[in-house]
């Protein structure tokens, strides 16, 4: 007999307590367990609505332990419905959750969105770029040849990108964007919905760094701006130039091959035209 019981995944506030939905606080009132990105964040949460932690369990569930957590889960699941939250906005965005939702989906259990804030769509909202599609990149990656390969990316998006990033690295990565895309623009989002938020939109070859607060999370949207590329032709000229290690090399990346391979392929072409 296929179980009723379901998991609900809940928005929770970006920071203003007001923003819960009304749905969102009766699961968290109803449900007996409550798996969350941290614990001490949800118990915080339950004491400011109001929601007694009697007779209900809060259970970690985090990055660093998604699969005993996810077990652990979906042996609760075959007594009880189960509530999961991150430490603020939907889960799942740049957050623990996704792997819980396919294990459970696995297992033919319904999984149940009970919608609340997000940041992103928040700071759209507010950012007055026009444009009706956008990429999001979530945090951006720590190594500088990843980060190059997302700006390489980007210049071929012909929307804006939103990101999060930290108060640690937030002068870096603006610096970064600042060379990338010197035509750019960026719009920050500083503690939204908190008492101290601020937004504010930036032409980036006019932005001074060192002005930015290393104070709060930010939600970064980037419209790079006209983007120069060369013509087509120029491109093939540069490939023609190039020795057959570094041709291979560059349609190796392109095709998802071994350089080696392309390489000796060419060869055995080369020779077979002698």
């Amino acid at each position: 007999m296929k179980t009723l019981n379901k998991v609900y995944m809940i928005g929770t506030p970006l920071g203003n307590l007001e923003d819960i939905t009304l749905r969102a606080r009766q699961h968290l009132q109803d449900l007996p367990h409550i798996f969350a990105e941290d614990t001490r964040e949800v118990s915080k949460l339950l004491n400011l609505l109001g929601i007694s932690l009697e007779g209900k369990k809060l259970h970690s569930y985090s990055s660093h332990n998604m699969k005993e957590a996810t077990d652990f889960a979906l042996r609760v699941l075959k007594e009880s419905s189960i509530g999961f939250v991150s430490d603020r906005g939907m889960p799942s965005i740049s957050d623990p959750g996704s792997y819980l939702v396919q294990a459970a989906r696995e297992e033919n259990i319904s999984v149940v969105p009970v919608p609340g804030p997000s940041a992103v769509t928040t700071i759209i909202s507010v950012s007055g770029f026009s444009e009706t599609a956008f990429h999001f990149v979530g945090f951006l990656p720590n190594s500088s040849k990843e980060r190059k390969s997302l700006w390489n990316s980007v210049r071929h998006w012909p929307v804006p990108v939103c990101f999060f990033e930290s108060p640690r690295r937030i002068r870096e990565s603006l610096e970064e964007i600042k060379n990338e895309f010197p035509q750019g623009r960026v719009f920050l989002g500083r503690e939204m919905t908190k008492q101290f938020e601020e937004f504010s939109l930036v032409a980036l070859d006019s932005l001074n760094v060192e002005s930015v607060q290393e104070r709060g999370e930010f939600t970064v949207l980037l419209h790079p701006g006209k983007i120069e590329t060369k013509a087509e032709w120029q491109n093939e000229i540069h490939d023609r130039l190039l020795s057959d290690k570094e041709w291979a090399k560059k349609v190796a990346e392109k095709s998802q091959l071994s350089a080696s391979e392309v390489y000796n392929a060419l060869q055995k072409e080369k020779a077979l035209r002698k």
